[in-house]
C-alpha cells in the first residue's frame, strides 16, 4: 500500500511531494494569499511571501485567460534563471505551488503532482 493510500495529513502529503527529484517547495496557498500549508527545502525561501506573490499571480493569469477567451486557469508552469514554478489550482480552497530546480524532469514532476492532486485536495 503506497503512501497515497494512507496519509491524509496535508503536511505529510506535502512532505512526500517534495521529495520527488528536483522538487524543493511544495506550497498550498488560500485564494487570498495565505499560506495553507507547505515545506521548504530552502533557507532563503519565504512561505508567506511565496504565498502573496502566487495568490497576485493566478490572480493575473485568471485575467489573461478571461481576455484571450480560453477558459479557466488550471495550471501554470514559468521557467526562472535558476528553477521552475509549477502552481496547480485546488479549486475554491486555493493553488498547489510547487518549486523545482531546473535539473528537474517537468514531465515527472507535472504527473507526481497529478497523481497526488486527489489526496492533496480531500486533506484540505
Amino acid at each position: 500500500m503506497g503512501i497515497l493510500a494512507t496519509v491524509t495529513n496535508l503536511k505529510e502529503l506535502l512532505v512526500d511531494l517534495s521529495k520527488v527529484e528536483g522538487i524543493t517547495a511544495a506550497v498550498v496557498v488560500s485564494r487570498d494569499g495565505f499560506v495553507i500549508e507547505g515545506v521548504n527545502q530552502s533557507d532563503v525561501m519565504d512561505l508567506d511571501g511565496v504565498g502573496a506573490v502566487i495568490s497576485a499571480g493566478m490572480g493575473a493569469s485568471e485575467v489573461m485567460g478571461a481576455e484571450l477567451h480560453v477558459g479557466n486557469i488550471a495550471q501554470s508552469m514559468i521557467e526562472f534563471e535558476r528553477g521552475i514554478a509549477v502552481v496547480t489550482v485546488l479549486g475554491e480552497a486555493g493553488t498547489l505551488a510547487i518549486v523545482a530546480d531546473l535539473k528537474a524532469n517537468l514531465g515527472n514532476v507535472r504527473y507526481q503532482i497529478k497523481k497526488r492532486l486527489p489526496a492533496i485536495q480531500a486533506a484540505l
